[in-house]
């Protein structure tokens, strides 16, 4: 077998996840066995993709991975003028990691603070918030927050 295209296209985490789980639906009812060797990489490959902090953590529960809210990512992006101004492993970045901070967000897009006002980057977390979801804090997180802030107060 000879590569006649190397990379030819980029598949985002969310669509590698997709078609393994496609796959491994398609081939239950039917009861085909596949490559052990196979088998082994899909499993792992499921693993590593619902590891936390991986934004595909929950997706069986919360479904916020979808066609639709990829296309809708992109298209407010492209109606807040992002798109001319993120390259397109920048934008893969953002779709595969689900920034929620800044500071996040500055690994993923090169020279954030030169290209990017301080407003804009807080309104590129908020249209990826919006689009494909948010981490909730964990719930130990918002109860030292509570302890700090009545420690704060005097109670």
């Amino acid at each position: 077998m000879k590569v006649l295209e190397s990379q030819s296209a980029l598949l985002s985490n969310y669509e590698v996840y997709q078609h393994i789980v496609d796959q491994q639906k398609r081939n239950k009812p039917h009861k085909r066995r596949v490559p052990g060797n196979l088998a082994t990489l899909m499993t792992e490959v499921l693993t590593y993709l619902r590891e936390k902090p991986g934004p595909l953590e929950k997706q069986e529960e919360t479904g916020a991975y979808n066609p639709a809210s990829i296309t809708q990512l992109f298209e407010r992006i492209q109606q807040e003028n992002f798109q001319s101004d993120l390259a397109k492993g920048e934008v893969l970045s953002i779709i595969n990691l689900r920034p929620n901070s800044t500071a996040v967000l500055s690994v993923i897009v090169e020279d954030m603070e030169e290209r990017f006002t301080e407003d804009e980057q807080n309104k590129l977390i908020q249209i990826i918030g919006d689009t494909l979801g948010r981490d909730q804090p964990p719930a130990d997180a918002a109860a030292d927050e509570n302890t700090m802030q009545s420690t704060e107060n005097g109670n």
